[in-house]
């Protein structure tokens, strides 16, 4: 009956060490990949607010200028 525990307190152990390695290797996997999802999305919207400023000043009507009226 010895073998027969033993044999369970290893299969135990391997399945304990098993899971010891790959749920933190996971998680810093998945830490990485939100870290980078986040930094594209603030890189993209600073992106699209530097393009709206750039449209907004090419678009501002000049002091002392007054627009034309439509025909």
């Amino acid at each position: 009956m010895t073998g027969a525990v033993d044999l369970l307190a290893m299969d135990g152990l391997s399945i304990i060490a098993t899971l010891g390695f790959f749920v933190p290797a996971a998680i810093l996997v998945a830490l990485v990949a939100a870290a980078v999802v986040r930094d594209r999305r603030i890189s993209a919207r600073e992106a699209a607010a530097e393009a709206d400023r750039r449209g907004m000043a090419r678009e501002e009507i000049p002091e002392g200028e007054r627009p034309r009226p439509a025909d």
